[in-house]
């Protein structure tokens, strides 16, 4: 009886060390080029106000702080574009870095935006803001769940 608890108690502790041993791989499986890859669709679904592929991108429980200091859940964001409040001229990516960690991957450096959210003014705005973006790996696919972007220092309000 005690050598089949000790060979049952083997055979769940291999099975677990196995089975973290395969999801590990699948978890380092993503690269960088790929969270790039997402990040570049989310950027361009912005500026073309595609609500259908943000609603994929973006996380049901995504934080976007502006820099501005506006703060908004998905459900606000998404509403803000579908609306044209907030609209996306441009953006244009400055030396992005991506260091993934397990299922989640944070993304930061520098973009240029061009905007009009007409929430807090109704004239365009032209800002260089530097970035950390916060990505989780959930069935398979990549999505924004957290957003944090600062004026870069000198940036003077336009």
């Amino acid at each position: 009886m005690r050598n089949t608890r000790t060979l049952v108690t083997l055979v769940v502790c291999l099975l677990t060390l196995t089975g973290i041993e395969a999801s590990t791989r699948t978890r380092t499986h993503s690269t960088p080029a790929e969270v790039l890859a997402v990040e570049k669709s989310r950027t361009t679904a912005l500026v073309h106000a595609d609500i259908q592929t943000l609603d994929k991108l973006l996380s049901d429980d995504l934080t976007y702080v502006h820099a501005s200091g506006k703060i908004d859940t998905k459900a606000s964001y998404l509403e803000a574009i579908r609306l044209g409040d907030l609209r996306y001229l441009s953006w244009e990516p400055k030396d992005l870095h991506v260091r993934l960690l397990s299922d989640s991957a944070l993304l930061t450096g520098t973009y240029h935006v061009r905007a009009i959210d007409q929430r807090m003014q109704a004239e365009p705005s032209d800002v260089h803001v530097i970035v950390l973006s916060v990505y989780a790996k959930r069935g398979g696919h990549w999505q924004q769940v957290a957003w944090q972007s600062t004026r870069e220092p000198g940036e003077q309000k336009r």
